[in-house]
């Protein structure tokens, strides 16, 4: 349990009964009593076994060993809604999973979550460095000679929520210049503080954007004028055509969306948190409809290899829960096969 929850829990319980109540130990879980109490009793990993198995889950010999390595909670909790027979869970008033539902189909859910945050994070990752690089170059061309011009806000929209975003965008990049200038800072950047020593304190965007995150540079773009707004469009655009046959106009009205969603599922990825089935903001956004957002700003070659490595942890997954596949597949955004094999299609035409 990490350390806030504990403190939040002390506060609330009172530090005496919290001392009474909690219980920390590898492998354990707090399970919840349907008595009117805060109190959730330490539980082994065997009986944390036996629980699942009075709840119609089958087990096997592995259960007990996956559930002391990757722990109740981030498993059973995280991925059991599909398997669950809602009528009977409703009836019981706990946890009922339909007839035949093993644990090891819950943890395959599991494991095809992992393998796709690691397979988005890494394309997320090469969206997020073009983003940079194209907007980085289209700024500082339309503000040359000047030092440091993402800190002047005459270099961005003059009215407007973005100019309202750049606003509040500035001071934050004047703090980063400030922190890594001072030498007690241990979070420092060499490659900022050499600008700053060597170049008389002019620091270049493409140099800043390294430490930036993705939030940042999304809100820099958003912040920025019609005209840089628009040439970092036609750059988006001239990338694409470099690597396709057939172009297509890549607006900054379609770059907004396209990061948005890009920002959002990054943050799910880089935390650990479930991805199939999230729907940041709106519920017709779809892990599928990221997958597509994805061609606009990542070369083909690479985009062609996401959809492949996409498509094969798809088709173990439908091995592993050929029952519940295509429940999964909706949360997704998508019915396959039709769907991403249309797209890779598309895709190799282009």
């Amino acid at each position: 349990m990490h350390l806030c929850v504990i403190v939040a829990y002390a506060i609330k319980l009172g530090v005496v009964q919290f001392v009474k109540t909690a219980s920390v130990f590898r492998g354990g879980f707090y399970a919840s009593r349907r008595e009117n109490s805060m109190h959730k009793p330490f539980m082994s990993v065997a009986d944390q076994v036996k629980l699942l198995e009075s709840r119609n889950l089958v087990t096997n010999s592995r259960t007990g060993w996956v559930l002391e390595r990757e722990g109740y909670y981030s498993i059973v909790n995280g991925y059991k809604s599909p398997f669950l027979d809602d009528l009977k869970s409703r009836e019981t008033g706990d946890d009922r999973y339909r007839e035949n539902v093993s644990f090891d189909n819950i943890y395959a859910l599991f494991v095809f979550d992992r393998n796709l945050r690691f397979l988005f994070f890494r394309m997320t990752t090469l969206a997020e460095a073009i983003l940079k690089t194209v907007c980085s170059h289209e700024f500082t061309k339309l503000n040359p000679g000047e030092k440091n011009p993402y800190l002047n806000i005459a270099n961005y929209a003059d009215t407007g929520t973005a100019h309202e975003k750049a606003k509040k965008l500035i001071p934050r990049l004047e703090k980063i210049l400030q922190l890594n200038a001072e030498s007690g800072y241990t979070d420092q950047k060499d490659y900022l503080r050499h600008c700053m020593e060597h170049h008389d304190g002019e620091v270049p965007l493409w140099v800043l954007a390294n430490d930036l995150t993705l939030g940042q540079m999304y809100w820099f773009f958003q912040s920025q004028k019609t005209e840089a707004r628009a040439n970092i469009a036609r750059s988006f655009t001239a990338l694409y055509a470099d690597s396709h046959k057939h172009d297509v106009e890549v607006t900054s009205q379609r770059l907004d969306k396209i990061y948005r969603r890009i920002k959002d599922y990054r943050n799910i990825c880089a935390h650990d948190e479930r991805l199939y089935c999230a729907h940041p903001h709106d519920l017709n956004i779809t892990v599928f409809q990221l997958a597509q957002d994805l061609r606009f700003v990542t070369d083909k070659q690479r985009y062609l290899e996401f959809l492949q490595g996409f498509d094969s942890l798809l088709m173990r997954l439908r091995d592993d829960i050929p029952v519940y596949f295509d429940a999964v597949c909706k949360e997704i955004g998508m019915a396959y096969p039709n769907d991403l094999h249309s797209d890779m299609q598309q895709i190799r035409e282009s």
